[in-house]
């Protein structure tokens, strides 16, 4: 009993000298960021037959980067689900890239990494979006690329040209080495209060033929509020233009830096007529002959200063309007979201700095 009570006062003496020490050791430049993100979502669903329910946990992801030496750095963000990926080894890693800057104004990029697209809800991280666009939820925007960036001077202003793997391979369940690609460029810029995210995409569907994806994006960010307005637009075929869009706009206002209340809504078509018996393997965004509406307002609360736990709250309406391909009956699928949800960051990086 006495050699157990003296093993217990020494690891307690061992472990009040080491912990100190521990809280004193500065890490390397390799590692600068290393959390753990969560969310859950409670959720409601009205249909026509019965409402669903139910809580699930919407996303968990480990999150690590840092600097190599020599102008490299990298940054890794990998959802930490249960299925395996399906077309290849990185399925379920969102960014994977290795990033080389010889100057200011110049970076090359080569990994996995987010399309350069434009839309300020398609650039938010997805653990920070509510009710969604279709397209936002159809698209594969994380693929295997290069991409060269010039940065202004006052880094205000930069215009990335990208090549990556085309999101029809995963759509349309293509191997990695189909041989389709996509050629994105895009520009963000911020100009007082005025900040914009336009691309256009040429995306290939099949050998030698692209969609085009234009995407311009527009925010306006204050004290108190801001607002984002993104128009979409998406093109088969040289004489498919004005068929296929979106336009998606949310607006914040915060009572405090911890608390706001914010509205959305957004609508989208694809109205096509480029050989709609083969829509799904021509259009990958929205499905041929459908509209969608969606709209609601929302709330968001961070108890902590930190804001390492954030408590949201939304309702929405969502519709879909599509002509019935058998009966040529107008349909209209009306359904409405109650949303209740926390999303908590474990900064380890941060903890141990401290």
């Amino acid at each position: 009993m006495k050699t157990r009570i003296l093993q217990l006062i020494t690891l307690g003496l061992m472990m009040s000298v080491s912990m100190p020490a521990m809280s004193q050791v500065d890490w390397s430049e390799a590692i600068t960021k290393l959390k753990l993100e969560a969310r859950a979502d409670g959720e409601y669903f009205t249909t026509d037959d019965k409402p669903s329910f139910g809580i699930h946990g919407k996303y968990f992801n480990l999150m690590m980067g840092g600097n190599l030496g020599d102008k490299f750095s990298y940054y890794f963000r990998q959802r930490l689900i249960a299925n395996p990926g399906t077309v290849a080894f990185f399925d379920n890693t969102d960014f994977l890239y290795l990033d080389y800057k010889p100057t200011q104004n110049w970076r090359v990029r080569f990994g996995k990494d987010a399309m350069a697209m434009g839309g300020f809800e398609y650039d938010a991280s997805p653990i920070d979006v509510y009710f969604p666009t279709t397209m936002w939820n159809n698209i594969y925007c994380f693929q295997l690329g290069a991409s060269v960036a010039y940065i202004s001077d006052e880094g205000n202003h930069t215009l990335v040209a990208q090549v990556t793997n085309s999101p029809y391979i995963n759509s349309t369940g293509l191997t990695y080495d189909a041989g389709l690609v996509s050629y994105n460029l895009c520009w963000y810029g911020t100009m007082g209060h005025w900040q914009t995210i336009w691309s256009t995409s040429m995306i290939e569907r099949e050998w030698s033929k692209f969609m085009n994806l234009t995407m311009i994006g527009n925010k306006l960010v204050y004290d108190k509020w801001d607002i984002y307005v993104d128009l979409m637009h998406h093109a088969l075929a040289i004489d498919d233009w004005g068929k296929n869009f979106g336009v998606v706009s949310c607006a914040n206002y915060y009572f405090t830096p911890r608390f706001n209340i914010f509205v959305k809504g957004m609508f989208e078509q694809n109205k096509s007529e480029v050989d709609l018996n083969s829509a799904v393997a021509l259009d990958h965004l929205l499905e041929a002959g459908h509209s969608y509406a969606r709209y609601g307002v929302g709330l968001e609360f961070f108890p902590l200063e930190n804001k390492s736990v954030r408590l949201h709250t939304y309702v929405c309406r969502m519709t879909d309007s599509y002509t019935d391909k058998e009966t040529g009956v107008d349909m209209l699928e009306d359904m409405w979201n109650f949303n209740i949800g926390a999303t908590w960051t474990m900064d380890f990086y941060r903890l141990i700095k401290k």
